[in-house]
């Protein structure tokens, strides 16, 4: 059975989503001229948002939560930015853009466990049927690929550094083989087609890798840039997916 995209459900966490995460930033932004309240808030929105699609919509959503948030992501970066708050002051030009990119990508890994969660209020997974193993998304692999992938990631990004010393170009490449791997073991490992959990494991571990480098080594966002962020991006789901594929051919092969 063919699963059609839910408009109405997805629709609605647009609309409500968007509505909150700007009513959230705005709220304390106004007051702080540090923007963690106002990012806090927006992640609050994000998870709203989430918790919409999985709760009104009637089976569990894959496609929803993610054209969802970036559509809530979209439109509240074009409504933000012309806002013009005090939270945000201190954030000019690149830098106010990356950080933003940061948030919106952590914001969609929460608008899916939002969607998780109102799915589960809903009792969808209890309604699952065993003989459509394809219908659903295995979040017990989704969660363990992203923890070997940040694994793998950070021992890589260790030992290349201990190699070439503090230069920034070994995260990347650590981050790009612990992808790989992880979409090759999620598609070798697990039973059925799980292309789509490998890439999602990839796009999930490449945020917080990101987060993680920005925190430890770049919290004032010098090396950061938007261009960077969306590559790393880019080469995480690329490598993920190809990986998962790889799997997937080994485990045919067995």
């Amino acid at each position: 059975m063919t699963k059609t995209f839910d408009v109405k459900s997805a629709g609605i966490s647009v609309i409500v989503g968007t509505a909150f995460v700007v009513l959230l930033t705005w709220w304390s932004g106004t007051d702080f001229r540090s923007p963690v309240f106002p990012f806090m808030g927006m992640l609050a929105g994000f998870i709203i948002s989430g918790l919409l699609v999985g709760f009104v919509s009637k089976e569990e959503t894959i496609a929803e939560p993610g054209v969802a948030s970036l559509a809530v992501g979209a439109l509240s970066y074009v409504i933000l930015s012309s806002m013009e708050l005090k939270c945000f002051s201190m954030l000019q030009g690149d830098v106010f853009t990356t950080n933003i990119l940061l948030v919106i990508f952590n914001g969609i890994i929460l608008t899916f466990a939002g969607a998780w969660a109102g799915e589960k209020f809903q009792g969808t997974f209890e309604k699952k049927n065993s003989e459509e193993p394809g219908e659903y998304l295995e979040w017990g692999w989704i969660i363990s690929g992203t923890i070997l992938g940040i694994t793998i990631s950070l021992i890589v990004a260790n030992l290349i550094l201990k190699v070439a010393g503090l230069v920034y170009t070994p995260f990347f490449l650590a981050l790009v083989l612990g992808l790989f791997i992880t979409g090759l073991v999620i598609g070798w490992k697990s039973p059925g087609i799980t292309v789509k959990e490998a890439t999602l494991a990839g796009f999930i571990t490449t945020v917080l890798n990101l987060d993680i480098f920005k925190l430890s080594l770049d919290p004032e966002t010098h090396y950061l840039t938007t261009t960077t962020v969306i590559v790393a991006l880019a080469a995480g789901l690329v490598s993920s997916y190809i990986g998962g594929i790889v799997g997937e051919k080994i485990q045919a092969a067995n």
